[in-house]
């Protein structure tokens, strides 16, 4: 009896999916992809990676440096201290985030705090983690 309800659960949880939400940043310069580009990439992400989008977040013509400069991406930083719906953050680009990347390290390292992930189709969460962590590490070093 055991072993079905083990079989039963196995089956139980690879049908569920993890709960990502999507966001989306175009710029005034026009230098990141167009919003339904991007929403493309997103969700053809989200299906070949087993993600179910349960929400989304856009800045449409938003600056690229400043995180806090974006309405969109403050609510979905919001979302994950205070509601926790969503596990990943699926971006088509590193770049949406932020065009800096000392604040796109710092926006991973506030994610791995809340034990969120970001995701995108050329960046996979280890590979911004690893990233984060090294840079973490040089600017250790250099107030050294």
């Amino acid at each position: 009896m055991r072993a079905a309800h083990y079989s039963e659960a196995c089956v139980l949880s690879s049908r569920t999916m993890v709960r990502a939400a999507s966001y989306i940043r175009t710029d005034p310069e026009g230098e990141l992809p167009a919003r339904e580009e991007q929403k493309r990439a997103i969700e053809s992400y989200a299906r070949e990676n087993g993600y179910e989008i349960v929400a989304s977040y856009e800045d449409p013509g938003a600056p690229g440096k400043l995180l806090y400069h974006k309405p969109a991406l403050k609510e979905a930083i919001n979302n994950i201290k205070e509601k926790e719906e969503w596990e990943v953050l699926i971006v088509a680009h590193p770049r949406c985030i932020s065009d800096d990347e000392t604040a796109l390290h710092e926006f991973v390292h506030k994610f791995s705090l809340y034990g969120n992930r970001l995701e995108c189709p050329s960046r996979s969460w280890d590979e911004f983690l690893a990233a984060m962590k090294s840079y973490r590490r040089e600017m250790s070093l250099r107030s050294r």
